[in-house]
């Protein structure tokens, strides 16, 4: 059967023969693929070459954003059963270090881990695919035609969750106690912008406004875009930031509240998440999810920012990947994103394409394109 991916000493992406996966152990799971996401990091993969191909091996299955369809489980797999929705998550543990061994394999501590499609194993763009129980989640029926967005979204729901959990360490100063950051709509009274308008940072968006945050969304493309249009429709502010320099896009943020007090970094573009550290405002946190490929050379002024992080009890915090957990929020939340966005979800998948076309999804060039879908098979 079909496999899509790299392959060792030769750049750009190919479709190869791979073997049909079966049961091995009592706790595996076989999964009828039926559609894959595409994002920046399988873009970042093919550009950065064949280094996550695993010693021994020739190639590597991309895709690590799954939909599918159980098709055989173990004799010991109680949550799901043939004929279910599922997805998976991405990383597999290490096995080693507390976190991995505790299902927070996203905070591995040895970084021994392996991720499906990303790092060392081959990923889900293929039709069939095994893995354990303990990585695949049932989805609910009525959540298909949005679930492909499950995988990016846990990246921003873990985000959300490290800044509330750092900033709990604050009594929020406005005169109402539900705008703590452990409350339900902890994003009252506080003004955040996110860092581009991708699929990362529109989804990074609809949680903060589901939190009832004044949210700004800022990129590097005219206002008239469909990335533009998108955040408008979640009553959020889009910066077109091509002529502004970050303390001119931090003003413009701090016109609301007078304060800046949430930075959601999700575009990679070091350059910009650097300049941005020194326009924090007192007390604030800066989450950072996008990861640069390639080196950058700025000059920085290393003695006035330790000085301004400590001073002014600023937070700086990486996030990288996701956990079941996450999952789980992701699931829960999509509902109410597409509920209250009229659909939104559905519009960010903006390009499909069959399995078979993988060449075309690869080489796409389109200007409004936001979320590549393949479609490995038919439902």
């Amino acid at each position: 059967m079909l496999g899509v991916g790299m392959v060792r000493g030769k750049p750009s992406v190919h479709g190869f023969d791979v073997h049909k996966p079966e049961i091995q152990e009592a706790d595996d799971v076989l999964v009828r693929v039926k559609e894959v996401g595409l994002d920046g990091t399988d873009f970042n993969m093919l550009r950065s070459g064949d280094q996550d191909i695993a010693p021994g091996r020739d190639k590597i299955v991309l895709g690590h954003e799954l939909l599918g369809v159980v098709e055989v489980v173990g004799s010991k797999v109680t949550s799901v059963s043939p004929g279910d929705l599922v997805t998976m998550t991405v990383r597999r543990g290490c096995g080693e270090c507390e976190p991995c061994m505790h299902n927070q394999s996203d905070m591995c501590l040895t970084g021994r881990f392996t991720e499906r499609g990303i790092h060392k194993v081959d990923g889900f763009l293929t039709p069939y695919v095994v893995d354990k129980e303990q990585y695949v989640i049932k989805v609910p029926g009525e959540l298909r035609q949005t679930a492909i967005f499950t995988e990016p979204l846990s990246i921003a729901e873990k985000g959300m969750e490290q800044l509330r959990v750092i900033q709990s360490r604050l009594k929020w100063s406005c005169p109402h106690p539900n705008h703590d950051f452990l409350e339900e709509d902890w994003g009252g009274c506080k003004t955040a912008l996110v860092v581009g308008a991708g699929q990362l940072g529109l989804l990074a968006t609809a949680l903060l406004r589901l939190a009832g945050a004044y949210i700004y969304t800022a990129d590097v493309l005219p206002d008239d875009t469909p990335k533009a249009a998108l955040v408008k429709r979640m009553d959020a502010n889009y910066l077109d930031a091509r002529d502004k320099t970050p303390d001119e896009i931090v003003d413009l943020c701090c016109t609301f509240t007078g304060t800046l007090d949430i930075i959601f970094e999700a575009s990679g573009a070091a350059e910009t998440a650097v300049r941005l550290i020194p326009h924090m405002s007192r007390g604030s946190i800066y989450v950072m999810t996008g990861i640069p490929r390639g080196d950058l050379n700025i000059e920085i002024d290393a003695a006035q920012l330790v000085r301004q992080v400590v001073r002014y009890n600023q937070v700086i915090v990486g996030s990288v990947n996701s956990n079941r957990k996450h999952f789980e929020m992701a699931l829960k939340d999509m509902r109410r994103i597409d509920s209250q966005f009229g659909g939104i979800l559905q519009d960010m998948a903006t390009h499909r394409f069959r399995l078979e076309d993988y060449q075309r999804a690869f080489s796409l060039a389109d200007p409004n394109h936001i979320k590549t879908v393949i479609e490995v098979e038919p439902w």
